[in-house]
């Protein structure tokens, strides 16, 4: 009943963070020049034909829009990112702290080998979603191309490297050739 507890305690900061995080992305957009201008560049200040400025009709407040869009899209890429980053920890932990045999922890070690890959694939999702809304925006669809699988290799990587290696490293040491 314990980890029940702490499972739903765990989901609702999860959500909570992935919340304040989209939350604070919209903030910046709407409170800062520089968000807007990575995801739509150089603002246009074109009319189609005679057109009211304030419309919603200009290429500028289209650039707005799409920017906005493609805002959005990033930072739920980059939450569930790194909300996968934080599930591995505590799966990886949990193997950690359990008493069963050496072998036993190498082959649950063996089984969640698939979390330390799910940022990598979320961000070849984000690739393939920024490359979906290059028709919108050019800049915006790079931006969210390049940036989510950078970020997906380097969470993989992280996991890898600074959780995996070291701790099967360990078990391997301390008696995982046993039978």
């Amino acid at each position: 009943m314990k980890t029940t507890g702490t499972r739903i305690l765990l989901l609702i900061l999860i959500i909570l963070a992935m919340s304040g995080f989209l939350y604070l992305m919209n903030y910046l957009f709407d409170h800062t020049e520089i968000i807007p201008e990575i995801f739509s560049g150089a603002a246009r200040e074109q009319v189609l034909g005679r057109v009211d400025p304030s419309s919603g009709a200009t290429h500028a407040a289209q650039d707005r829009t799409f920017a906005r869009i493609a805002t959005f899209i990033f930072s739920t890429i980059i939450a569930v990112q790194f909300i996968t980053f934080a599930i591995a920890i505590v799966v990886v932990n949990s193997i950690r702290r359990e008493s069963v045999s050496i072998k036993l922890r190498l082959k649950q070690l063996e089984n969640a080998d698939i979390f330390f890959d799910v940022p990598l694939y979320i961000g070849l999702f984000g690739t393939i979603s920024g490359f979906l809304i290059m028709v919108f925006s050019t800049q915006s669809s790079l931006v969210i191309a390049y940036s989510s699988t950078l970020i997906g290799i380097m969470l993989s990587l992280m996991l890898r490297l600074g959780l995996l290696y070291p701790l099967r490293r360990k078990l391997i040491c301390s008696g995982g050739d046993e039978k």
